[in-house]
């Protein structure tokens, strides 16, 4: 009797996590081939018990379940956000279906076993696909990237906290030359900035301190890692970004599966240490490349007009936003001409 017990409480928690997810995916992210893979495998575990039907009620005693006790005593299940619960869901199924699995071998039933190994499987695949929805997409407008020593006298977190009450959607952490320690503590209290304000975040560089810190993505140069390599690290929801001087490298980025490029320097910057490629190069991506970019490298006020003109829609600023007197209105006006 007990052994239909555990059973009949882990289809119930199977199947209830299942539905969570089914109408996640339906409603919040219109994504219908998962949908339709949750709504088949939640019929299928059902399915599969049919025959087992009155035993299972028999053995159910839901008010004296002491597991009942422990849960509304408890805090564990307190959800942040949408992230939060369809990964906590996920590991729910998993763990109930190993459970279901188990139990019907030992009552007889190892067919059944079998058919829920599978869909244990089943649920990986699903949870991996499921989990591409929470890929950030490149917002439009400015991209705030920090730049201390071109900052007049403000420190990074000043300046990030300017980009995001002037606007600004989404901020790179770059510092080329402060202690690996000190990075870490400025990213941190970056991150929680984006995080509250709704701000994708990128790391320059670091791919291990996005990680640790769970950023939105990471951008990568030229002399970087491969972003297949980086891919493996830091998972497929996870925006990827390159830099790229030539068309022959954007390509190649697409071909890499990058999520989005940055095109440039289109002018001569002092930001970076390298030759500016001219509008001729953004003009080449305009026409040829598929996947968003960045425009960046010398942009100001006064020739921002002409990138915007080529097909830019985003466009990264540094000097000229975190140099600027008052930072906020300076965005402000920027973004006025690209929008």
């Amino acid at each position: 009797m007990k052994k239909f017990r555990i059973l009949d409480a882990n289809i119930n928690r199977a199947c209830e996590g299942i539905r969570v997810l089914e109408d996640i995916s339906r409603f919040d992210f219109e994504d219908i081939n998962s949908t339709n893979e949750l709504r088949i495998m939640r019929h299928s575990v059902r399915k599969l018990f049919l025959s087992l039907d009155h035993e299972l009620l028999t053995a159910r005693d839901s008010k004296k379940d002491i597991g009942k006790i422990i849960s509304s005593n408890s805090k564990l299940d307190k959800k942040e956000d949408i992230k939060n619960l369809v990964f906590a869901n996920f590991k729910r199924i998993n763990e109930a279906l190993r459970t279901i699995e188990e139990i019907s071998k030992v009552i007889g039933k190892y067919n059944i076993s079998k058919e829920i190994e599978n869909l244990r499987f089943d649920s990986y695949e699903i949870e991996k696909n499921l989990s591409k929805n929470f890929k950030k997409i490149l917002p439009k407008g400015i991209y705030g990237i920090t730049g201390e020593k071109f900052a007049a006298g403000r420190s990074n977190i000043e300046c990030v906290k300017s980009m995001i009450d002037g606007g600004i959607k989404i901020i790179q952490y770059r510092e080329k030359e402060k202690s690996i320690r000190k990075k870490i503590e400025e990213i941190i209290e970056i991150r929680k900035m984006c995080r509250e304000n709704n701000v994708i975040f990128i790391v320059n560089d670091h791919v291990d301190i996005a990680i640790l810190v769970d950023a939105d993505g990471v951008h990568v140069g030229q002399d970087d890692m491969d972003i297949s390599y980086v891919r493996k690290l830091i998972g497929e929801n996870k925006i990827i970004g390159r830099s790229t001087h030539c068309l022959e490298q954007a390509k190649q980025a697409v071909l890499d599966k990058a999520d989005y490029i940055g095109v440039g320097p289109i002018f001569k910057t002092t930001t970076k240490d390298k030759d500016p490629v001219g509008l001729e190069y953004l003009e080449e991506v305009v026409k040829n490349i598929n996947i968003p970019f960045v425009a960046i490298g010398g942009i100001k006020e006064s020739n921002i007009e002409s990138v915007k003109k080529l097909g830019a829609t985003t466009i990264c600023l540094v000097s000229e936003i975190v140099g600027a007197e008052n930072i906020i209105e300076k965005i402000k006006k920027l973004n006025k001409i690209i929008k």
